[in-house]
């Protein structure tokens, strides 16, 4: 089963039912089952703001939440990580007891490269979550090169980590590839960053992902996302630096005939 979904809820104006610059939860689950959220990267928020998230959706909507940035070391921990863990899975139990969590994403910053300390970093990181839904993405090419590779899908296979296949510009600095390999039954994510390869290496923002997905590269994705070997399958679109996400996952949707019951009520506004 393929799954579409979108990062953040607010910014696709496009969904907005009422015409407004921002998109509302239930406007977003009008036309899409899963969503990728990352305000938790920057801070742990209360189980009441996440309740208050699942009061605007329907009951099978599912979510995946991008673990807090001191787990993954964006930032300095101002606790240790048994404390922070705790207050990110209390903040997550409405979503576990619901069954609309699927999955924690673990993005790493480009300079957590292969070595024995990153592996002992995500040997601790599943024993801090020894039964929660974690989905890995590298951005350090090393865990990719050819003595590497194997090993590392290994690892995440050992581990019962969601491997995270990316699509992203290949450039000299040492993108990661796409590797379409999935290591748990239940689960992968595909996460599409868009081709734009000057924006990739650009510092803002908005610049990375600034691209419109062509309908040759989405079938070619389709056909990735159709051959991998787990039950469910997250094609996530982070190809909005632009404003072309929505777009993109339309056609995407439309090109492989796929369809979301329990969708809420405006779904006939799809296309």
């Amino acid at each position: 089963m393929i799954e579409v979904g979108l990062t953040s809820v607010a910014d696709h104006p496009e969904l907005s039912a009422a015409g407004k610059n921002v998109s509302t939860f239930a406007d977003y689950a009008a036309h899409f089952p899963i969503v990728e959220l990352d305000t938790m990267f920057y801070g742990v928020k209360s189980a009441q703001v996440v309740t208050q998230w699942q009061r605007q959706v329907p009951e099978q909507f599912q979510f995946i939440i991008k673990a807090p940035g001191t787990l993954t070391q964006h930032q300095p921990p101002k606790e240790t990580p048994m404390a922070i863990a705790k207050a990110f899975t209390e903040s997550l139990a409405p979503l576990r007891a619901t069954a609309q969590l699927s999955a924690v994403l673990l993005q790493f910053p480009p300079f957590f490269g292969v070595s024995a300390a990153h592996l002992h970093d995500l040997q601790t990181l599943r024993q801090l979550f020894p039964d929660w839904p974690l989905a890995i993405e590298f951005r350090h090419s090393s865990w990719y090169a050819p003595q590497y590779r194997d090993s590392t899908l290994d690892l995440l296979r050992q581990l019962n980590l969601v491997h995270v296949v990316v699509d992203e510009p290949q450039t000299p600095g040492g993108s990661v590839p796409m590797v379409p390999v999935a290591t748990n039954p239940e689960l992968t994510i595909m996460r599409l960053h868009g081709r734009n390869a000057q924006g990739w290496m650009s510092q803002h923002r908005r610049a990375r992902t600034d691209y419109q997905y062509q309908s040759d590269e989405l079938q070619e994705l389709g056909t990735v996302a159709q051959q991998l070997a787990s039950k469910r399958v997250a094609v996530i679109f982070n190809n909005n630096g632009g404003g072309a996400a929505v777009g993109s996952a339309r056609a995407f949707i439309a090109m492989l005939g796929l369809d979301f019951p329990g969708l809420g009520p405006a779904q006939l506004d799809l296309f």
